[in-house]
């Protein structure tokens, strides 16, 4: 059986890992000074019993945390975790994708935050970074809105969440547009893989509490991009001390009630 000081020694290794030399990841201020207590459980649970769990790389377990911290507005740890991110082995445009794909879930605002953050990291790192542009701008709209059609299908299926008889709808004109830029403009996009961007949506869904059709179909979709349900379970189980565990335990309890619809199990 595994002791409280072997979590604490895999907590520290997860930790030297994701630091990358710098000293400071290891620190929690305030939690340091004020409860000591907390930091050893934060070492122990987090660090070294979920970050360390075999499910996730490191890799993909940033990108979770990343959207979680960012859907929260969680930005000096999201901060943190864009550094670490690198260091586990992202790519400066992966990061930058991550915000990009988050984009139509949290707001402009958060986007914008968080790329101001991460244009300082680069600085700070001397990372030369050359955005990827290739949004047509001579494309007409009905072509984006089959282009987001066409993605949305291979991502999550046929079914969409708004249905109405009447195109005229207010519901299906935010829906059409929807489709044309989240979906047409920002789900074609390269640098991150149909896994990656249903970990960037998982993650950041469950920590705002989504737990109506649209996680469900992120789900679906899940599965349907190649996400075995114990990967989808790990996001859950990653963002659990990120947005709390009464969100994580929702969120598995729909994916248990998806996976047995589908007829898959963990």
């Amino acid at each position: 059986m595994t002791t409280l000081e072997e979590r604490f020694a895999k907590g520290q290794a997860m930790r030297g890992e994701l630091a990358g030399g710098d000293p400071t990841h290891y620190t929690l201020p305030g939690i340091d000074q004020l409860a000591p207590d907390l930091k050893r459980i934060i070492d122990e649970a987090l660090f070294g019993s979920i970050w360390t769990r075999p499910g996730l790389d490191p890799k993909r377990r940033t990108i979770c945390t990343i959207s979680a911290l960012m859907a929260l507005g969680q930005l000096p740890l999201l901060k943190r975790h864009i550094e670490r991110g690198l260091n586990a082995g992202l790519t400066p445009d992966q990061v930058v994708e991550v915000f990009i794909q988050l984009t139509f879930y949290v707001g402009v605002p958060a986007v914008e935050t968080a790329m101001r953050i991460t244009k300082e990291i680069f600085e700070e790192q001397g990372i030369q970074f050359t955005p990827t542009v290739l949004f047509d701008t001579k494309k007409d709209v009905d072509t984006l809105y089959e282009e987001g059609v066409a993605a949305h299908r291979y991502h999550m299926g046929d079914t969409f969440v708004y249905q109405a008889d009447q195109p005229d709808f207010q519901e299906m004109e935010l829906d059409r547009l929807i489709t044309e830029y989240h979906w047409g403009a920002i789900y074609t996009r390269p640098h991150l893989d149909a896994k990656d961007r249903a970990l960037c949506a998982l993650s950041a869904m469950t920590v705002l509490g989504q737990y109506d059709r649209q996680i469900r179909n992120r789900i679906e979709g899940a599965l349907r991009v190649g996400m075995s349900p114990s990967e989808i379970m790990e996001v859950f189980i990653q963002v659990m001390l990120y947005g709390g565990y009464f969100t994580t335990r929702i969120a598995m309890r729909v994916a248990r009630s998806v996976f047995t619809e589908q007829g898959v199990s963990t």
